[in-house]
């Protein structure tokens, strides 16, 4: 999964072009990339909690990452390469957890590279 770090890294910054979330399934886009979960996920800054995918207003909080950046990512804890942070340009940070074993979250990028969580 360190190909997947390195893979980012050369893309960054990646804009936030889109977002979408049903209850289910977050997804943030742009032209070049995707981002997608199923999985639980968090949105913090400065170590407190913003917003999370099972709060009532979590779908109002979404709309406020489109047009952020993400400029750095990296995983939750480095010696397990499972839950990927992404750090945005306003200081935010989204955690999506794997709390699935079967395609937690999954990244495409144009180049037709695909990075699937847990694998």
């Amino acid at each position: 999964m360190n190909n997947f770090l390195q893979a980012v890294a050369l893309l960054l910054p990646l804009k936030i072009e889109k977002v979408f979330w049903d209850g289910d399934t977050l997804m943030l886009f742009s032209a070049g990339w995707s981002f997608r979960t199923e999985s639980a996920w968090r949105v913090s800054r400065a170590g407190e909690l913003l917003f999370a995918c099972w709060d009532d207003d979590a779908l109002d909080h979404v709309s406020e990452l489109l047009g952020l950046s993400i400029v750095e990512v990296g995983w939750l804890i480095d010696a397990q390469p499972i839950d990927p942070f992404f750090k945005l340009s306003d200081g935010r940070i989204l955690n999506a957890f794997c709390s699935s074993s079967t395609v937690p979250w999954l990244m495409e990028f144009s180049d037709g590279a695909v990075y699937l969580g847990n694998t």
